[in-house]
């Protein structure tokens, strides 16, 4: 996420601001997910020693909304970039 974030910085003279609202976006959506990855890595940890696992549906729907959020983003980059 943080690469693409970048990407989208270096087309700032071809979308303007939106790159660096995707910028944002993204460089949020990667701190978000490193840090709910550490948080659920602990709780792993704990309910491996515990011999109790619990699965996390909301780290697996953050992430995958997250990844299908910027691949629509990079579509549609690409789309501008080519039909515009």
């Amino acid at each position: 996420m943080t690469v693409v974030s970048l990407l989208f910085i270096r087309w700032v003279n071809v979308f303007g601001f939106l790159s660096v609202v995707i910028f944002v976006i993204c460089l949020g959506l990667a701190i978000s997910a490193i840090a709910l990855q550490v948080r659920r890595y602990r709780l792993g940890a704990v309910s491996i020693r515990a011999e109790r696992g619990r699965p996390t549906p909301w780290a697996v729907l953050f992430l995958t909304s997250s990844v299908c959020l910027i691949a629509l983003l990079g579509i549609a980059s690409v789309l501008k970039i080519a039909l515009g």
